[in-house]
Parts: C-alpha cells; structure tokens; sequence
C-alpha cells in the first residue's frame, strides 16, 4: 500500500514501513462493521495516563448514515475536501481534559488520545484499509456536527477506507500518491544522555532496511551485468585473473559478472539480507563467490586482493573520519601494485538524492594521495533499473603504491 521509503535508518515491521496517508480511496467499496470494530477495538487497548482512557470517537460511515458523514465532510477545510469525499468513513477524535475521579486537569489526555489514533490507524493498515489524519477543519462546525458537549478538545478527524489507485487521487494529489516518502534522521529526533547530543544508529542498520523493503530490482543503483566502467577498466590494464574484493555487493551482479570473467571474487556488504540476496544470484548463475557480511569501516576481511571493485560505497561516506577508516581498510587489503577501481558520485550531480560524498578528480587525488596513484578519472553515468535519470558520475583507476 505504501510508497516506498528512503533514508531508512533501521528495519521495522512490515505494517511501518508500509502504513501511509494516501489520499486516494475507493468511495465505491464500504469499510465493514467488523473491519470498524476491530479498529476502534486497537484504539480502546491503547495506553493512558493512570488508564483514563480520555479519548472518544464519533463515526460518521456514509454507508450507514450518510447524513452524519455529510455533515462531518463539510466541515472540512475545501482541499481535504476534495479527497476525503471519497472516503467511506470519517473518525473525529476527542478527548476530555480532565481526570474523572477528581477533576483535576489531565496535562496528558491529547498526547495519549494520539496513541489511540494511531492504535486506530495501524490496526487499519494491517486489515489491508487506508487511513489519513486531518487537521484541517472548522473546529466548531465538527463540534456541531457532531453532537460533542461543551469540554471536550476536538482532535482530528481521521478518513477510513479501502485503498484506489494512485490516479483515483484528485488532481492536485495525484503526484503525491507515487512520490517516495521520507523523514528527518534519526539524529534529528533523537539525543544519546542530553539534548544536543546526537542518538546514531549503526550504519548497518539503515542499509539492512533498505533491502529489506525494496526488491533487489528495483534499487536505484541495481545494475544488470557488468558495469561498462569496470568491464572497460579491466581490458585496458590487461586484468583478467586474481583475487578481486566486491565491495559492498548490493545485488551481487557485479561479483557474478567479474567471476565469471574467471576472478578469484570475494563480495563483501554490510547487509545480511543484501549478501544473502547475492549468494542466491550467484548459486542461480553457477559462479563461485565467496560472501561476506562486513562493514569496510571497521573490516575483517583479511587480504590480499590484487584488484578492489567498488561501485557506490566510498561516496557514501563526507565526514573525515569514515573516509579515513576507508582509506585504512583499502591500504590494508590492496596488494602492492593492485587495482581500486572506484565509482562514485561527482561533485557536479546536483540532485539532492543520493549519497552525501560528491568528487571530482581532484578530491579524489587528494582524499588517496598517501598510498596511491590515481592513473585515471573519467567523467560517467549511473545506470540503475527503468528509465529514471542517470546521475553523474566520476569512475576513477587507482593503484597501490609500495610502502
């Protein structure tokens, strides 16, 4: 049901990853009253301060009382207006801000009237239905329309229905039901001890999660067969045997294609599911590779390998100290006089997707200078899956120097 993620920093249950607000519902297909009882049901279960339970809910369904819904519809802002007519159901969430034993004021009830929301919305998501929270309304029209006494804070009004196609989205939404989604860091949200101190997931994390939720074919950076750079690199240096690292694997198509040109290849990535999904590719092509779940900023891998391939990690690193431990780790298992052939993003590829690192052939000469010669840097392209645009990219031939 979800667009798909970016930015991910970590693996989460399927009902996360997948739950969204969409703005297109099919008006034509009721949501059940089993469906709407087991929904209200998760809302009820939800926690509260001393277990006040401050929240309530009116239900206004157009296939059982269209009058109630119509009232509530109109009482939206005119642009939630024109989606939500399509929603079957409209929720208005309230609560009361005072505790009923003794009337003392209750400083938690929306906080914990958002967890029952929420509750409400992910039960939705797992019977397969769509949601989306509003805030855009006229406050005292819901109230009215609604029947809520005098008291009682109005919270949102949630839409409730079974998922339409993108294009069933008016107009003005429509781009929205296919654009990717994405959210602050994790950084951002989080402090570690004391605010200002940034809470980090491990990188690993983000990377599992990505192959998790996406299909290998559908990455951006998947790239069928050998890329042309390292394929054109390897017969202009006369390289066709030796021990080659794949590093950071991905998909595992560039380890396929370089062992079958005969490399002795060890493939390496910090995601299991990525590895795992490479080993399969590898097996169903009949080529011998040996897998490696490692992280290049703090390796175990033991070299060493007369050739490095990689193809995306080290633009994935802007700050200082990863692109040191990267150096560490490449200077450790490059053979004297062996080959790092790097593709990365060039610092003229102005889109604000992608990595963070972006070079041109002088960063490069300089990020490598203590331990290699840069022999050449080529302007080029990505080429990842379907006909989206193709980043620049900067594809370079590096090799050890001896100690």
């Amino acid at each position: 049901m979800g667009r798909q993620r970016l930015n991910v920093q970590a693996p989460v249950a399927r009902l996360f990853a997948e739950r969204w607000s969409t703005r297109a519902f099919d008006a034509e297909k009721p949501v059940t009253a089993g469906q709407l009882a087991a929904c209200l049901e998760a809302a009820r279960w939800a926690p509260s301060c001393f277990g006040e339970e401050p929240w309530r809910f009116v239900v206004a369904d157009r296939f059982s009382d269209e009058a109630a819904w119509r009232r509530v519809l109109d009482a939206l802002a005119e642009k939630n207006r024109l989606w939500a007519q399509n929603a079957p159901v409209l929720i208005l969430t309230a609560c009361v801000p005072t505790f009923s034993q003794d009337g003392r004021t209750n400083r938690w009830c929306e906080y914990d009237a958002g967890q029952a929301a929420v509750s409400l919305c992910l039960q939705a998501a797992e019977l397969g239905l769509a949601s989306h929270q509003m805030g855009g309304f006229d406050v005292e029209a819901v109230r009215e329309a609604t029947g809520l006494p005098e008291g009682w804070h109005v919270m949102s009004v949630t839409a409730l229905g079974h998922p339409a196609a993108p294009e069933a989205a008016p107009g003005p939404f429509r781009d929205l039901e296919t654009a990717p989604r994405s959210r602050r860091p994790i950084e951002d949200i989080a402090h570690a001890g004391r605010w200002g101190e940034p809470w980090r997931p491990p990188a690993a994390c983000g990377w599992e999660a990505r192959y998790q939720e996406t299909a290998a074919e559908q990455l951006p950076w998947f790239h069928e067969g050998l890329d042309a750079d390292i394929g054109r690199a390897l017969d202009e240096l006369g390289l066709a045997t030796g021990r080659l690292l794949d590093l950071g694997c991905g998909p595992g198509t560039q380890a396929v294609a370089l062992a079958a040109r005969g490399f002795a290849v060890t493939a390496s990535d910090i995601s299991e599911t990525a590895v795992d999904s490479a080993r399969a590719r590898a097996e169903k092509a009949g080529v011998d590779v040996r897998f490696v779940v490692d992280d290049v900023l703090d390796s175990r891998l033991d070299g060493p390998f007369d050739i490095i391939v990689d193809r995306g990690v080290f633009h994935c690193f802007a700050e200082p100290e990863a692109q040191a431990a990267y150096l560490a780790t490449i200077r450790r298992l490059l053979a004297e006089g062996g080959h790092l052939l790097l593709k990365c993003f060039h610092k003229h590829e102005t889109s604000e997707m992608g990595p963070p690192g972006r070079y041109d052939a002088g960063d490069i000469r300089r990020l490598f200078a203590d331990g290699f010669t840069l022999l050449a840097a080529r302007d080029s392209r990505f080429v990842g899956p379907g006909n989206d645009a193709q980043p620049k990219a900067l594809f370079c031939i590096l090799q050890r120097s001896a100690d």
